[in-house]
């Protein structure tokens, strides 16, 4: 995610600031940069609370000036550097800049071969600009007449959340608004339909201005609207159709209609650029599958569960516990605590297929045979026991899967992709692959990831009609 550079970042980008230039920026220069520089605005892209690349804009009236732009080593010739600068211009062009400058060494290949794909041309030569003799290319490129970008509003509200969120094409987050209903269903230890559908009416049109408002548009500005079709609970995925059809009639805009679970996968391009062929561990209240993705259009279920849902196990595992709903993070947490103390049984399933249901039924036989046997339940380790063997099975399954198919990235994706362990255990076991693990903001359900994966229903034209039906349990594949 690119964002404004805090104090907090400040470590981090001077160390690579002193890894990537013979004379670096010092540590005061960029307090002051971010402290007492009103022309300045330095951006920085963060993963998983780690400094990507970053990149310092000076603006100077209708111009601005590309002061430095920077990729951590590990990280380069990934996309990074063409990510943080499509940001940069982006950026400098909405703020009505018309121009963007920069200096550059003339024996900097790399940083040249970024400039002149994204459009910059050498205006001159400035011989001996730099201390140890070396010139400078002075480049420029313009903004004003440059492509306006096509922006997309999205709306998800297949469960329980109210989203909409604003990006446009080059995944540029203009607005991102998310209400949450878990405090009214966790009464109930889950989530009733009916009740989520009358509060996704309530919240919808405010949700959307809200939406909006924060990005500073109108639908004037809106390319298209997209919202999820499917899967979902049917009442809840209509309440969302119905507002996003009648937006894109009334102002006349191309509607698509985008896989919830496509939207939890490619939300992570919000972290670094995807590579293909790609394996994905989608895990989630409804769904636990593994699937082979070929190229951001073609997509392949090659392991799913037999029974229970992963997010579904941690929730009946937790009501047996007597603990409250949602279960994952209660589990997640009591875990922490736990120890080997419990023995359950690794479900056997063939294939890459997954099962939970036998090893809910054997937490519940196993509380009841200590219960019946007078002794009370050390919560923790129970928690520890169901999750090590859980989340051991998805790993298992997932190396299998790597063996099967020759896979460039591993993406996680889904609520269950916040558990603390499972995301251990996966920067454990797949250390020889390109793993991304989104961010914990990034994995229960919002509008950002629906928006993020019309981007490339947009590239390819994929829109539906008007009377396009929710489709509750709708395949990726489809």
């Amino acid at each position: 995610m690119i964002e404004l550079m805090k104090v907090e970042d400040l470590d981090q980008v001077v160390a690579i600031e002193n890894s990537s230039f013979s004379r670096p920026w010092s540590r005061k220069y960029f307090i002051n940069e971010i402290n007492n520089n009103d022309v300045s605005e330095i951006y920085v892209d963060i993963e998983d609370g780690e400094v990507i690349s970053y990149g310092d804009l000076w603006y100077m009236f209708e111009n601005c000036d590309l002061t430095k732009i920077a990729v951590k080593k590990e990280y380069r010739h990934k996309g990074y550097g063409e990510r943080m600068m499509k940001f940069l211009m982006s950026t400098a062009k909405r703020k009505g800049c018309e121009f963007m400058h920069l200096e550059v060494n003339t024996f900097n290949k790399d940083a040249l071969s970024l400039y002149e794909k994204s459009g910059f041309e050498i205006m001159r030569t400035r011989r001996g600009y730099y201390e140890n003799g070396d010139d400078a290319y002075d480049m420029v490129v313009g903004l004003i007449g440059s492509r306006e970008l096509k922006k997309i509003l999205a709306i998800e509200s297949s469960c329980d959340e109210t989203a909409c969120a604003i990006v446009d094409e080059e995944l540029n987050v203009y607005s991102s608004v998310v209400t949450s209903q878990i405090d009214v269903h966790a009464r109930f230890g889950g989530v009733i339909p009916e009740v989520a559908s009358r509060m996704h009416v309530e919240q919808i049109s405010t949700i959307v201005k809200s939406a909006l408002d924060q990005a500073k548009l109108s639908m004037d500005d809106i390319t298209a609207v997209a919202y999820t079709i499917g899967p979902g609970l049917i009442g809840s995925l209509h309440v969302g159709a119905i507002a996003a059809k009648s937006l894109a009639f009334f102002y006349q805009k191309p509607l698509i209609g985008v896989h919830h679970l496509k939207g939890h996968i490619f939300i992570n391009e919000l972290i670094k650029p995807l590579r293909y062929p790609m394996m994905a561990l989608v895990v989630s209240g409804g769904h636990t599958e593994l699937v082979y993705i070929e190229d951001d259009q073609t997509f392949k279920i090659i392991g799913t569960t037999l029974d229970d849902a992963i997010g579904e196990a941690y929730d009946k595992v937790a009501r047996v516990m007597n603990e409250a709903y949602p279960g994952g993070p209660v589990i997640d947490r009591l875990a922490k605590e736990g120890k080997e103390h419990y023995q359950l049984p690794m479900p056997k399933v063939d294939g890459l297929d997954f099962s939970f249901s036998g090893l809910k039924n054997s937490v519940l036989q196993l509380v009841k045979k200590e219960t019946e046997a007078g002794n009370t339940i050390n919560k923790n380790d129970l928690a520890y026991a169901f999750q090590e063997v859980a989340l051991k099975m998805l790993v298992n399954k997932t190396k299998k899967a790597l063996e099967e198919y020759q896979c460039k990235s591993l993406v996680l994706a889904g609520g269950v992709a916040a558990n603390s362990r499972l995301r251990e255990m996966m920067s454990e076991n797949f250390t020889d692959i390109d793993l991304i693990l989104p961010p914990l903001k990034y994995c229960t359900d919002n509008a950002l990831m629906i928006a993020c994966a019309a981007v490339h229903y947009l590239r390819h034209e994929k829109f539906v009609d008007y009377d396009a039906s929710s489709m509750p349990s709708m395949s990726i594949e489809d």
